[in-house]
């Protein structure tokens, strides 16, 4: 009976193990994996086929006659990483993205997004007119952090910097704009004293809609929703005041 029990020990365990390695194996070999670009250009044979998340700057390297338009670019690193293939050029859309312009010689900064591009790198080996390696994207995400800075420094310059704010946000949802640039939803909170002579508080949550053009300037903004307004008013924050839904 006692060898029946370790049997039935052993094989759960060798099952359980299984589904581990299992799981591990897909996480290892189809999971996105947040890595440098640094780490690619160092080894990208061993990063052929894997897929990846690579923070960076965009770059338009539209000077070159061959080669990649766009690339992905660190700074810190000074290495970089092309951008194309199936999924790239020919369906992401880099432009709304590029931080960069390279004229063979100098880079000229036109905005400042901060950005991760997320797909497969291909490894093709040495080539006369193309990079060995390369990323096929799927989409790019903007940095969320940088996003919620825009968002702060620009709150700062209107009514919420005259009530008690953190001076934090919280970003909801991010599109992309049908002429450029992105719409931004956010959270914040506010509090404002209620009467002049007793310690009460009251607190307010908002929901703001911001839209910010290629070069990360906002263009409009909207709270849409208060504690205390609820869904009948709209507070202009550029032009600080209501809107009659």
């Amino acid at each position: 009976m006692r060898l029946k029990r370790l049997a039935l020990i052993l094989v759960v365990v060798v099952a359980v193990a299984g589904v581990l390695i299992g799981i591990f194996h897909d996480f290892l070999f189809y999971g996105v994996r947040d890595v440098s670009v640094g780490d690619v250009v160092s080894d990208p044979h061993s990063f052929d086929g894997v897929h990846v998340r690579l923070p960076g700057y965009v770059v338009d390297t539209s000077v070159y006659m061959f080669g990649p338009k766009y690339v992905l670019r660190d700074f810190d690193e000074g290495v970089e990483i092309a951008l194309g293939g199936k999924g790239g050029s020919g369906k992401v859309d880099f432009e709304p993205y590029v931080s960069f312009i390279f004229d063979g010689e100098n880079y000229t900064q036109i905005r400042n997004i901060r950005v991760s591009v997320v797909g497969y790198v291909c490894y093709i080996g040495p080539v006369s007119d193309a990079p060995s390696f390369y990323v096929d994207v799927e989409k790019v995400e903007p940095n969320l952090t940088e996003l919620e800075n825009i968002v702060i420094e620009f709150l700062k310059t209107t009514d919420v910097a005259n009530v008690l704010w953190d001076d934090t946000v919280r970003i909801i949802e991010v599109y992309d704009h049908g002429f450029g640039g992105k719409v931004v939803v956010v959270n914040y909170t506010t509090c404002k004293a209620v009467h002049p002579h007793f310690m009460f508080l009251a607190i307010e949550h908002h929901t703001a809609v911001i839209t910010l053009n290629e070069e990360g300037k906002v263009m409009s903004a909207f709270c849409v929703w208060g504690s205390f307004h609820g869904l009948n008013n709209i507070w202009d924050l550029i032009n600080q005041r209501w809107i009659q839904r």
